[in-house]
């Protein structure tokens, strides 16, 4: 999908930004394959946060996984673990961020 830009008709960032977002939403779910980098567990939180990292290239992603779920495989995953996870890509527009 090409866009009619220029410098004197540029698109605004957060237009840009909705647009990956539209883009990444079509994406559905994807196995993805990458290193445990980072795991918190904070207590009484309904969600697990970690950070799933590409070991053969500097390039790392924010994942978010449902406590229940976490737990089933919890005595499994740790720090440094490589795992292959089910999950759907997701656009933060307002920060421009993707995460799993």
């Amino acid at each position: 999908m090409g866009l009619n830009t220029s410098a004197d008709a540029p698109l605004p960032v957060g237009q840009v930004s909705r647009l990956i977002g539209g883009w990444i939403d079509r994406l559905g779910q994807v196995w993805v394959e990458g290193q445990i980098t980072q795991l918190s567990r904070r207590p009484g939180a309904g969600v697990v946060f970690l950070t799933l990292r590409d070991p053969a290239h500097d390039i790392s992603v924010g994942v978010t996984c449902f406590r229940q779920v976490f737990e089933e495989v919890a005595d499994a995953v740790t720090e440094g673990a490589r795992v292959v996870v089910l999950a759907k890509p997701e656009w933060y527009a307002p920060r421009g961020q993707l995460s799993l």
